[in-house]
């Protein structure tokens, strides 16, 4: 190692906490506490390792802990890599960044009884089974890039349709819940898997021979008919899938 006098000796930094990531050159006087300096280019700060990787004028690279330093050049290579961890995380992902994959279930299921009155003026006990499911997705969130991805948020769209016993045509009637989910770091290369918000599907059973006074139909039910969902980085639309497709033309955000 090159010791210099470190009152005539300046460093040029390259900074980077990224291979593909550079900061502009900045010429900044480098010392450790002995009072010896080096010239050295600086490859990228590990600031929860506490250390910074240099590269020699022979080429050799190695990496020095920060606490070896004068405080001032500390606080320095601290202060330029989070300049440029808030550059990099600014900069909008490209949309095969992540990877979305979605998957129905139903999370939880109730159910009960209630009486029914009768066009005779009679009450049935018991003479109606009303089922209630909560149904969701898992989305499986996968991060295709060499460097972790934090700040997401996920809003999306549940729809169910609308069945009402009470109405003889079979029209297609949806209704809908809105949610906002923030999402938890996705580690370079790796993913995530979590849970939606729900929406309840109905479905109504008369026992015995009871029928609907209108429609003749002895059960009624709603069914979980897709999800609308897209995922954000700040204002960035990053990624978008519907299931069917169709609801992205035939509903509205």
């Amino acid at each position: 190692m090159n010791y210099l006098n470190p009152k005539n000796v300046y460093i040029v930094l390259t900074l980077a906490l990224a291979s593909t990531s550079h900061l502009s050159a900045e010429k900044m006087l480098l010392t450790d506490k002995q009072g010896r300096a080096l010239t050295a280019d600086v490859l990228a700060v590990e600031k929860d390792a506490g250390k910074v990787k240099i590269q020699r004028d022979d080429g050799q690279i190695f990496s020095l802990p920060l606490d070896n330093l004068i405080q001032a050049d500390h606080d320095k290579l601290l202060k330029l890599a989070d300049t440029l961890a808030a550059a990099e995380a600014s900069k909008p992902l490209k949309p095969d960044a992540i990877k979305l994959e979605l998957s129905r279930g139903n999370f939880k299921t109730t159910k009960k009884s209630e009486d029914v009155k009768l066009t005779t003026g009679d009450t049935v006990k018991d003479g109606v089974t009303i089922t209630q499911e909560n149904w969701g997705y898992a989305l499986t969130i996968s991060n295709r890039t060499p460097k972790p991805i934090d700040e997401l948020r996920a809003e999306y769209r549940l729809f169910a349709t609308v069945d009402n016993m009470a109405v003889a045509e079979d029209k297609l009637v949806l209704k809908k819940k809105a949610y906002t989910t923030p999402i938890e770091k996705i580690d370079a290369l790796n993913k995530i898997t979590l849970r939606t918000e729900t929406i309840v599907a109905v479905k109504m059973a008369y026992n015995g021979n009871i029928v609907s006074a209108k429609t003749g139909r002895s059960e009624s039910g709603e069914r979980l008919y897709g999800i609308w969902l897209r995922v954000f980085r700040g204002d960035q639309l990053v990624q978008e899938i519907a299931m069917p497709d169709s609801l992205r033309t035939k509903e509205k955000w």
